[in-house]
């Protein structure tokens, strides 16, 4: 079994089965997420700059959310 990332022995690391594509080693698999802009299921390529920008602004105001009363919030 080889990585399908580094196609190196799956065994020499932490093997993982990544859906789709088949035995990965977990490091190379996050390098490949990494380098592709995928958080969880979300491919940040495949949003146009309106769809981005508003992305970024629904992130800021989570973020403003969670943080205590007392502290500054972020205004973009």
């Amino acid at each position: 079994m080889k990585c399908e990332f580094c196609h190196q022995s799956a065994l020499a690391g932490k093997p993982i089965t990544v859906s789709g594509i088949g035995i990965a080693h977990e490091s190379c698999y996050e390098r490949h997420l990494i380098e592709q802009r995928v958080f969880k299921t979300l491919n940040l390529r495949q949003l146009n700059e309106t769809e981005l920008s508003e992305l970024h602004d629904l992130v800021q105001i989570e973020m403003n959310a969670r943080k205590p009363v007392m502290e500054e919030i972020e205004i973009w």
